[in-house]
């Protein structure tokens, strides 16, 4: 595992402006929907907030494609790092954009461009990790992975930590504050990652190898990209529920202040960095379906008194709740990552990977919003059934996951 392992953390610190960005937009959606999408109506602005959200999720797959594909064709390290670069840039300055008050819908309009150019560069830039992680790693796959989301998992903290801090600072009087310090600090994070790949040679090298036609070679492998987008749709919306929607809930609908709110997702955020490399170690050697299995169906179980807990308001209930969800979670997601690219066949890999991950992506960033429409069915049924569903949508995914096992693929597929 020393294997360039130094250089692989330092590509991959670009992945934590990214989660970065994303949970921030989630965590401060209320704040972002009075300014950009003001109403009299609260609800119809917190809609419109997590619909540019889905806006930006969307064209995810188009970026995974593109994206995809000049990694095959030159080097998965070079589309990461220009990925990177696209997404600090343009996370940067939604910071500093106008607001509805002082353009009118030319702030709306923005906001959504930006979220496109946003959508477009994480399509094929976690895809591109996850492919690097299982081509150099192989034998240790899934402790890899889980590095990678351990990684990445920093941000979503970073994210919680800025805005427990942001929140404990600034009046509700400074809702521009409150979102835009958070926002403009990724310009930092950018730089960071800016000097540490400093000294990487990230040019454009063809690879000459490449003969197969791409759009043929991914409508062959059509069950694996139909597998990896169920598996991403469900790993991604439980993320985006637990970790970012229910912040949003418990400060909207609950009337938990901001500080416990957001200092109990920094915690489980902490744990779940910690968890998942160890859960990707065990799936390493125990096997993926078994794991999987194992942590889902517990979950599904558990999801309805989970709810109740959170639904109670009390910052311990609510702690211990998120706690169990961490580590459900966490063994889901180290079960499951390593397949996103091992079940493609290697002339385009990076491509197959990003172009399904990216489809699960995309429609996973419908999960707030479907989360808060099931919510104002039933604050707990309704959520609970939603997240039933989602771990019923990955476990359809493993087993066309077993059906491509069946073909005849350059390695055979660790379960």
């Amino acid at each position: 595992m020393s294997k360039n392992i130094a250089g692989f953390a330092r590509l991959s610190f670009g992945n934590i402006i990214e989660w970065y960005d994303f949970s921030l937009y989630i965590y401060f959606a209320v704040f972002i929907a009075k300014d950009f999408f003001p109403s009299h109506d609260p609800y119809v602005s917190l809609l419109l907030t997590f619909a540019t959200f889905f806006l930006g999720s969307i064209v995810r797959p188009l970026g995974g494609l593109v994206v995809g594909f000049f990694s095959d064709r030159y080097h998965p390290k070079t589309m990461v790092n220009f990925c990177v670069i696209a997404m600090g840039i343009s996370t940067f300055i939604v910071a500093i954009l106008p607001d509805y008050h002082t353009v009118g819908l030319l702030a709306p309009i923005l906001l959504i461009l930006l979220r496109i150019v946003q959508g477009l560069s994480v399509g094929g830039q976690f895809p591109g990790l996850i492919s690097l992680s299982v081509k150099d790693y192989h034998s240790e796959k899934g402790f890899a992975v889980g590095l990678v989301f351990s990684i990445s998992s920093l941000g979503f903290l970073l994210a919680s930590i800025v805005g427990f801090f942001a929140s404990s600072y600034f009046s509700h009087h400074d809702t521009q504050l409150i979102w835009r310090i958070p926002f403009a600090l990724s310009g930092l994070l950018f730089l960071v990652y800016l000097f540490l790949n400093r000294n990487e040679n990230y040019t454009f090298s063809k690879n000459k190898d490449k003969k197969a036609n791409i759009f043929i070679a991914l409508l062959r492998q059509y069950k694996a990209i139909l597998a990896v987008t169920c598996l991403t749709t469900m790993a991604a919306s439980l993320y985006y529920v637990v970790f970012t929607y229910l912040v949003s809930y418990q400060i909207s609908e609950l009337g938990v202040n901001e500080q416990s709110a957001f200092m109990v997702n920094s915690i489980t955020l902490l744990i779940a960095c910690i968890l998942y490399p160890i859960f990707g170690y065990f799936a390493d050697y125990i096997g993926a379906k078994r794991l999987f299995y194992i942590a889902g169906t517990l979950l599904f179980v558990l999801l309805i008194p989970l709810i109740h807990l959170i639904q109670s308001g009390n910052p311990l209930w609510i702690l211990l709740s998120m706690l169990i969800f961490t580590v459900f979670m966490a063994a889901i997601q180290g079960a499951i990552s390593p397949l996103f690219a091992e079940i493609f066949e290697s002339e385009w890999q990076t491509t197959g990977c990003a172009f399904s991950y990216s489809i699960g992506n995309g429609l996973a960033g419908a999960a707030p919003l479907v989360a808060l429409t099931f919510v104002h069915i039933h604050p707990v049924y309704g959520l609970s059934f939603f997240m039933m569903g989602l771990l019923c949508i990955g476990a359809i995914g493993l087993i066309l996951v077993k059906h491509v096992q069946k073909e005849a693929l350059p390695y055979p597929v660790a379960l």
